[in-house]
């Protein structure tokens, strides 16, 4: 339960950092992209070890939804590089 908490606040954290300084930057990762990329990678190893984390299915479900936030994030900063 308190790694949902700090995702959820880091998450938070992120989202609130890309609508106060933007997304986008010249020649330095943005904010919001080192914050969800950070808790995208932690994400992914927590997963792997969710057995021993996430015992019930709702946490487990809360945080893949969160995983998917900031790998949304992620792909958002991204984008121009595709454009």
């Amino acid at each position: 339960m308190k790694t949902i908490v700090i995702f959820t606040i880091a998450t938070l954290l992120s989202l609130y950092a890309g609508i106060e300084s933007g997304y986008f930057h010249s020649h330095t990762p943005p904010l919001p992209f080192v914050i969800s990329g950070l808790l995208l990678i932690t994400g992914i190893l927590l997963i792997i070890i969710r057995k021993i984390l996430f015992e019930n299915k709702i946490i487990f479900r809360i945080h893949l939804i969160l995983i998917s936030i900031n790998l949304l994030i992620v792909l958002y900063c991204l984008s121009p590089l595709f454009i």
